[in-house]
């Protein structure tokens, strides 16, 4: 028997086991966090926080109960449903799954419940080990520790993985982490393969993480023509180019293939995606001699793929939204929680903005560093492509506060490597390396930064409330869809719809924010809901409810509409009176209800009028709209 099994191991170096790169550690953090939202199983699928969450539920029945794989209509929404959902399969899949899977030992309802405990939390496993792994590689084992705690106590960061958020931003979090990750490989042909499956699999969920899969390609590019790996370049390129339009091929019905689109997958990104690769892959085999003909070559090549991503819709030059009429934006686009200015959302939430940027600083700080004083801390390239990246998360959430939450994560291993190299220089000089780990790590949490300025600040911002964090208030949505913060949790509580539920199945007229509660909670079609390709009805539900009754009414016959629904509990309630007296909204939030609606449930904070029938609905429906 070896003996050196049976000497009991000291107990620095047994402590130093869980403070360094260790499964069981990465695991009890996980456990955790889930066990620390284990509270929310008593309302999970009823009670939601965000309104993206109702509607990925909604999607993910449709799918489970035959809608295509490629069909992505909702068609109880604005009927007939004129575009499809911008949003993507991949996500509603494992969703899916869950639910079968849960369907083999527990009713239909439990096992939605069980889904939406374990998908978020599931794919916290993954953001875990490559926060871990990117701090590790920028400072050392010891920043193992500090790179768990520090995402589990980050609460805009674990607000995307906490039970019940079933949207795509936790995935596209999971996977822009390991997009950093990777690039911390050496060079080699597999890394370039690894970078260029991440970014199509990034672009095939959604747009939001696009500045990151355009870093990357940079970081690629200037690899190239510095000389550094001709291979990896060369097989990024193609990968990039082929895997764009495997997902493309896998994600959408080859009818929409020419279409362009700015806020998904598209033929306008797939293009770029070719040309950008391909012309890359092209000049890596060539085999260019200097730098400066590299650099050439790349320009003219980045300018043709920018040509071609404009042919399919010229609009997408002006961004994701590019497609968006002006008067959306008005109506409702500029009031959207997420899309706020940072300094917006301190007005309302000053702990909570302010505890945001606390991991953005900290690794400006520890970047200067690195650039004047700490040059070797920043010795691989991919340290500047992840500062680079929270410079830009930072810089966007200024002006869209939801960025914020990528700039936080992002933050991350970069200060866990800061005490990691702290840490491991004092063990070098014979002091304590795990006194440092575990001071730096909870001097850096946020959670003790929120406690301090929740204690320390002005009185008037001790009204902050964790329910309207970054995390839930600031990152959620579309991409422009305004959810958490603007509608209050009777109205996001689909109970509350039951009576509604149990009416004659009809189209309803009720503000946007409702709509995708009314789709989870009733058989009932809306007009309206916070997805900006349904710009119709966002806009005539709009103008129904603030014109006069007399004008609301005919519209509603002419749209073909049966019920108006109210929540009381909304916004609206305490402002229509004063803002729009005379609106039909006003009218029966202050239950003067106008002739032509009659109340049919009148109990409760979730109000439904029918309107009476004086024309064919089947002559009258989709014959006015109001643009």
């Amino acid at each position: 028997m070896d003996r050196s099994l049976m000497t009991p191991m000291p107990r620095g170096d047994l402590l130093a086991t869980f403070l360094k790169p260790n499964p069981v550690v990465l695991a009890a953090v996980w456990l955790f966090v889930v066990v620390h939202f284990v509270a929310r199983w008593a309302t999970l699928g009823d009670v939601f926080n965000d309104t993206d969450d109702a509607m990925r539920l909604v999607e993910v029945r449709d799918f489970l109960a035959g809608q295509g794989w490629f069909d992505l209509h909702q068609y109880r929404l604005d009927p007939p449903a004129d575009l499809p959902m911008h949003w993507s399969r991949l996500v509603d899949l494992p969703i899916a799954l869950l639910i079968r899977l849960a369907e083999l030992v527990v009713p239909t309802a439990t096992a939605e419940k069980a889904a939406m405990y374990l998908w978020p939390t599931l794919v916290l496993i993954p953001a875990l080990a490559a926060v871990r792994r990117i701090a590790c590689r920028i400072g050392g084992d010891w920043a193992a520790l500090p790179a768990l705690y520090l995402i589990a106590t980050c609460a805009p960061v674990i607000g995307q993985f906490m039970p019940g958020r079933i949207d795509h931003h936790n995935a596209q979090i999971a996977l822009t982490l390991w997009l950093i990750a990777f690039a911390f490989d050496p060079p080699s042909p597999a890394r370039g393969l690894r970078l260029a499956a991440t970014s199509a699999v990034m672009m095939a969920v959604g747009m939001e993480t696009l500045p990151f899969v355009l870093f990357v390609a940079v970081f690629v590019v200037v690899g190239w023509v510095r000389d550094t790996d001709r291979g990896e370049a060369q097989v990024y390129g193609l990968g990039l180019a082929a895997g764009t339009a495997a997902m493309m091929a896998a994600t959408m019905p080859p009818g929409d293939w020419s279409r362009g689109a700015c806020d998904a997958l598209s033929a306008n990104y797939v293009v770029l995606a070719l040309v950008g690769g391909l012309g890359l892959a092209a000049g890596a085999r060539v085999g260019l001699q200097g730098w400066a003909v590299r650099l050439a070559f790349v320009g003219a090549v980045g300018g043709v793929a920018l040509f071609a991503f404009a042919l399919p819709d010229p609009a997408c030059l002006r961004g994701p939204y590019g497609q968006i009429l002006p008067e959306v934006r008005t109506v409702w686009i500029d009031g959207v929680t997420e899309i706020q200015p940072w300094h917006v959302f301190f007005q309302a939430h000053h702990v909570d903005a302010l505890v945001a940027l606390i991991p953005p600083v900290l690794a400006a700080i520890i970047v200067g560093r690195a650039a004047v004083v700490d040059r070797d801390f920043a010795r691989h390239p991919a340290f500047w492509l992840l500062a680079a990246s929270v410079a830009a998360a930072t810089a966007i959430g200024f002006v869209q506060v939801r960025t914020i939450v990528y700039a936080d994560i992002l933050s991350v291993p970069l200060v866990a490597a800061a005490i990691g190299r702290f840490a491991a220089a004092n063990e070098r000089m014979g002091r304590s390396a795990t006194v440092v780990v575990l001071a730096g790590t909870v001097l850096a949490s946020s959670s003790l930064a929120t406690l301090v300025l929740g204690k320390v600040g002005p009185a008037s911002w001790k009204s902050d409330d964790a329910a309207s964090t970054i995390g839930s208030a600031a990152t959620t949505g579309n991409g422009a869809s305004g959810a958490a913060g603007t509608i209050q949790p009777p109205c996001m509580t689909l109970s509350n719809y039951a009576a509604a539920a149990r009416l004659e199945r009809g189209f309803v007229l009720a503000e946007i924010d409702l709509g995708p509660m009314i789709l989870a909670a009733t058989p009932h079609s809306v007009i309206a809901a916070p997805y900006h390709r349904m710009q119709r009805g966002i806009l005539d539900g709009h103008h129904m409810l603030r014109a006069a009754p007399e004008e609301a009414l005919a519209a509603m016959e002419a749209r073909g509409i049966d019920y108006v629904l109210i929540c009381t509990a909304s916004p609206a309630a305490a402002t229509v009176a004063e803002h729009e007296p005379a609106s039909l909204l006003a009218a029966v939030m202050q239950g003067r209800v106008p002739a032509g609606l009659e109340p049919v449930v009148s109990d409760g904070v979730v109000r439904v009028y029918r309107r009476g029938r004086t024309t064919s609905l089947a002559d009258l429906r989709g014959s006015l709209t109001f643009h």
